[in-house]
């Protein structure tokens, strides 16, 4: 899986999208005003994920 960061053209906020190995798209983030708030928010899921549970609804 690798994260791609990017910037709209639309409204100028950065996003980002994790891709998995076949280069799905798995998801993509909200909107944030900076590239530095979208880098933190990868950094935080990628320390966080490997105790993640499945919770279901």
């Amino acid at each position: 899986m690798k994260f791609e960061i990017f910037k709209s053209q639309e409204n100028n906020k950065f996003y980002f999208r994790g891709k998995g190995k076949n280069g799905e798209i798995i998801f993509q983030s909200q909107g944030y005003t900076t590239k530095q708030n979208a880098e933190k928010t990868i950094e935080v899921i990628k320390n966080e994920a490997k105790d993640a549970k499945v919770e279901h609804l």
